[in-house]
């Protein structure tokens, strides 16, 4: 939840974007708290692939440089001679500008100097950043100057642009990202912060299957930057003022109507302070259409908020000395391999959560085809699966590296069962239990009894403000992969863990349920997220307007989750939502606002909520627009038909009465079509779980892909 992230949806990004669904994504790790602003560049790496890019808006293209006149041809040549060499880093590098700004760069990067700046690649030459330091008096003004002075020609179309006033020390903030070709697969964007009439313009292009390997470390680059004279407001001197009375009336007030402004079906709240929950309460209903109210006691999935139990239950493990962190893998399963011997021989339980393995995201593999899978199929998810970047090196997200680890904590804890029941029954026996989660839950079918929020989605077909209704089986996505997202909680329960995580390892109650160590052990960061925030073992490390902050968020198809506490003021929070179409900005806005009541902050929580609504809304629109149109007669009659992929399964197309669909199997969804100016044609998925997310028609192949993954169909 770093200051300049934006805490986004991790599961996942905003309306119209594929990833928005694609499995408990950390949602820490493509973004930040919406009250620091969403700079694109920083989530880019998954949001660049489908088309659903990470800002929003339109404006007018910059001129082309081709206009430039004979003199300023000259200054560019002047300046090209003034470029060096780029040369390898071999350890993070702090570099100072002329201006006095500085920021770091990380190990194994290339660097070079450029007039009125630097330029970055990343280790494999497949990405490039240029930070130029202009004098500008706008945003506006550093947009063309950029593009000119670095001899670049934008893409005609903008597929977002963002533009806000007074940002986290900032007296304007910009980025811009173009459409480029699909059959091109790479980034050209833009990002401007100002301050006074000097401009830092920071131009990030390359491939996005780079981006997505790297965006943690694009972050730490773009995001990093460090001006003399810009801060954003410091909270971390002050003391909580107790949250009673008229403050909690406050809150309560402003969390109903952001629900209702988003329309949010249902959520369940809670505060804790000094050892105590202040505030717990349920909002709106379960199920859309429906009367049953939402209570502290409603179940809703809990997403990656799991990871940080799992964890919980290996140190659990640690403090009885049935395992320890650094016990390798293949000592607990000797079977185990990925397609790199030496890394396979390297990897520990730690590693299993760090997200520092290197191994690539595969989260189709989570949303396809997840029927015929077993947890038991976890153990042999990376055979034959290389590393894309080195151990430690950079955070890339592992839903099933996570499983692994939280499934073999399972098998020392219960033996003698079969994996879904020897996770779910550790869980209950060394974690639930101790803690006093008496309604939490790692068994789907168990989860589902009694009081349970339903999940809801969006489309790309409308309405837009209309969560649509998911059927709850379609959660059981997460069983083969249950450490990483398979729990059911309340906000009762998840207040009652909070507390836990601040007394470091007491339960309210004063018993040590988790030793201090273990339990801090896991907050201890494995590799960085962006310039002040870390990854752990389940949990994140980072910063809020100066205030330290241990976090983690969730997103399943159809919830969205938060639990964060700051552990030097001994205030934490829970919010439970059961929709994906709104909840990322609902738990944004809802910590924003605690935050400020809290500690007397600057108020811009509701500002920042309009302004999400709004960027949110005009994306959604411009999807709609653009790939919910009927597909063609042609295209209807060339895709028609079963078409297998060897991992994803199954497709089946047909015409409905509803429109063209496809049957993955566990689901089916409308299509939308699009074909672009390079003559790409593109079905795209419009109905949840992964609305936005598009599909390649080649000739005699459908072609699926999001980051470094890509999956072919051919026709039965």
């Amino acid at each position: 939840m770093h200051r300049e992230q934006r805490v986004r949806s991790s599961a996942i990004d905003r309306s119209g974007d594929a990833r928005r669904k694609m499995s408990m994504l950390p949602r820490m790790k493509s973004s930040v708290l919406r009250g620091l602003r969403p700079l694109c560049l920083a989530s880019l790496a998954l949001t660049a692939v489908s088309g659903g890019l990470a800002c929003g808006g339109d404006a007018p293209t910059p001129a082309s440089p081709s206009a430039r006149d004979g003199a300023q041809a000259a200054r560019d040549r002047n300046a090209k001679a003034q470029e060096t060499e780029f040369v390898a880093l071999t350890a993070e590098t702090a570099k100072t500008l002329k201006s006095g700004a500085k920021l770091e760069i990380p190990a194994g990067w290339w660097l070079r100097d450029v007039d009125g700046g630097l330029a970055f690649q990343d280790p494999d030459r497949e990405l490039t950043i240029t930070l130029l330091e202009l004098d500008a008096p706008s945003t506006d003004a550093a947009t063309t100057l950029t593009l000119s002075k670095l001899g670049r020609t934008a893409p005609p179309k903008i597929a977002r642009k963002v533009h806000e006033l007074d940002q986290a020390g900032w007296d304007e903030v910009a980025e811009t990202v173009w459409e480029t070709p699909p059959s091109e697969m790479r980034v050209f964007a833009l990002n401007l912060r100002r301050k006074g009439g000097k401009t830092w313009a920071t131009l990030l292009e390359g491939k996005t299957e780079a981006f997505a390997r790297r965006g943690a470390q694009v972050g730490q680059i773009v995001l990093g930057l460090d001006v003399p004279g810009v801060a954003e407001e410091d909270l971390s001197k002050k003391t909580a003022v107790p949250l009673e009375g008229k403050r909690l009336e406050e809150l309560e007030a402003f969390i109903e109507q952001a629900r209702g402004t988003l329309h949010v079906p249902g959520a369940a709240i809670a505060f804790v302070q000094d050892g105590k929950i202040v505030f717990e309460k349920g909002f709106g209903v379960r199920e859309r259409g429906k009367k049953d109210p939402v209570t502290p006691r409603t179940r809703f999935m809990i997403g990656s908020v799991t990871k940080s139990l799992s964890t919980l239950l290996i140190a659990s493990l640690v403090d009885s000395g049935k395992v320890k962190w650094d016990t390798p893998v293949k000592e607990l399963l000797p079977s185990f391999e990925t397609g790199d011997a030496a890394l396979t021989d390297k990897l520990t339980v730690a590693h299993t959560f760090c997200a520092c393995t290197g191994m690539p995201r595969r989260d189709l593999d989570l949303v396809f085809e997840y029927g015929a899978h077993k947890p038991e199929d976890s153990f042999k998810a990376f055979a034959g699966v290389k590393p894309t970047t080195g151990l430690g090196e950079t955070f890339q997200y592992s839903n099933q590296m996570t499983a692994i680890g939280g499934f073999l904590a399972a098998r020392v804890a219960e033996p003698n069962k079969p994996l879904a029941a020897a996770y779910a029954a550790a869980m209950k026996a060394r974690v639930f239990t101790p803690l006093g989660m008496s309604d939490s839950t790692a068994s789907f079918d168990e989860g589902r009894k009694g009081a349970v929020a339903t999940p809801h989605g969006g489309n790309l077909v409308g309405p837009r403000d209309e969560p649509t209704v998911l059927p709850p089986a379609i959660e059981r996505f997460v069983e083969p992969v249950a450490p990483a997202g398979a729990v059911f909680s309340t906000a009762h329960d998840m207040a009652r863990y909070a507390l836990v995580e601040l007394a470091k390892g007491k339960t309210p109650e004063g018993k040590q349920a988790i030793s201090e160590a273990n339990l801090v052990e896991r907050r201890k960061g494995r590799v960085r997220v962006g310039p002040r925030s870390s990854y752990g073992l389940g949990i994140a490390t980072s910063e809020l307007r100066g205030l330290s902050v241990v976090t983690h968020d969730g997103g399943t198809f159809g919830f969205v989750s938060r639990l964060t506490v700051f552990p030097e003021k001994n205030l934490g929070l829970v919010i439970l939502t059961n929709t994906t179409s709104a909840g990322a900005l609902f738990v944004d806005a809802v910590t924003q606002r605690l935050v400020e009541v809290a500690f007397g902050g600057k108020e811009q929580a509701a500002r920042d909520l309009e302004k999400g609504i709004e960027i949110d809304r005009e994306q959604w629109m411009k999807h709609h627009e653009k790939i919910a149109a009927p597909v063609p007669a042609d295209v209807v009659a060339r895709v028609s038909g079963t078409w297998k992929s060897e991992r994803l399964g199954t497709f089946v197309f047909s015409a409905a009465k509803d429109g063209f669909r496809v049957d993955v199997g566990e689901w089916s969804s409308r299509l939308g079509y699009e074909k672009s100016e390079d003559g790409t044609a593109r079905l795209f998925f419009v109905d949840s779980p992964v609305e936005g997310l598009p599909m390649t028609v080649e000739d005699g192949a459908i072609v699926v892909a999001l980051g470094q993954e890509s999956h072919r169909f051919t026709k039965k």
